[in-house]
C-alpha cells in the first residue's frame, strides 16, 4: 500500500495523509463505495437508523452510500484535503447538514461525543493506525457509542508486511481486542471486495455491552 519514506511526516499525523492525497499515493482509493458494505446494507441485519460516526472517512465513498441508506452520518477525519473531498461529495448529494454532517477532527479527541452515536463504522481506519496505537482506537469506538450501540467494520486481514502500511489484523486479535465489552452478531469474509481485496477482507458487527 503507502510507504513512509524517510523525511515524511509520522503516519499518526495529518500532514503525512494529505501529502498521500496530493502525491495520488491512494491506494485504497477506488473511487466508490466498498461493495461489502452496499450488500450488507441490503441485508436484514444492517443497523438500525440513527446518528452513524464514519471513523477515517477518507473522501467519503462509504459514508455518502450510509447517509443514503438512512443514517444520520458524521463522517470524521483529520486529513484536511480528505473532510474537503467529503464536504464536497455531500455538497454535491444534497445532504451536507441533513443527513451529512462532518468532523475535521483526530478520532482520538472525541471526548464531548462520548455516548452519542447509535453506530460507528470502521473501514481502512484501523489498518492505517500504527499498531501500538489499536489500543486507543479500541477506546475510542467504546466511548462514542451508546450502550447497545452497534459497531460495523470491514477489516484488512491481508498479509504481514514487515513494515509500513497497511497494518494487517487475524480475526483472534479482533476477538481478543473486543470480546466482553462488546458481542459479536456476525463475523464473515466478503464474496464481493474488489478484485485487488478478495480473501483479504473480514466483516464484522458488534453490540456495545
Amino acid at each position: 500500500m503507502t510507504e513512509q519514506a524517510q523525511g515524511q511526516p509520522d503516519i499518526d499525523s495529518p500532514e503525512f495523509w494529505d501529502l498521500c492525497y496530493q502525491q495520488g499515493m491512494t491506494p485504497w482509493e477506488y473511487g466508490t463505495f466498498a461493495p461489502p458494505l452496499k450488500t450488507f446494507l441490503e441485508t436484514p441485519y444492517k443497523m438500525p437508523p440513527g446518528k452513524l460516526a464514519v471513523l477515517g472517512c477518507g473522501t467519503g465513498h462509504d459514508a455518502l452510500l450510509l447517509a443514503r441508506s438512512g443514517y444520520q452520518v458524521t463522517a470524521i477525519d483529520f486529513s484536511q484535503h480528505a473532510i474537503s473531498a467529503t464536504h464536497k461529495r455531500f455538497q454535491e448529494a444534497g445532504i451536507a447538514g441533513s443527513t451529512g454532517f462532518l468532523l475535521h477532527r483526530n478520532v482520538f479527541d472525541l471526548f464531548e461525543y462520548h455516548g452519542y452515536f447509535d453506530s460507528v463504522f470502521e473501514h481502512t481506519c484501523f489498518c492505517s493506525i500504527a499498531p501500538d496505537s489499536r489500543k486507543r482506537y479500541f477506546f475510542a469506538i467504546r466511548d462514542l457509542l451508546r450502550q447497545g450501540g452497534k459497531f460495523l467494520a470491514l477489516w484488512w486481514i491481508g498479509e504481514r508486511r514487515s513494515g509500513g502500511l497497511p497494518f494487517s489484523i487475524t480475526k483472534d486479535e479482533i476477538f481478543e481486542m473486543f470480546d466482553g465489552t462488546f458481542s459479536f452478531d456476525l463475523v464473515y469474509e466478503p464474496q464481493d471486495s474488489f478484485p485487488q481485496d478478495q480473501g483479504k477482507e473480514l466483516i464484522t458487527l458488534m453490540t456495545k455491552l
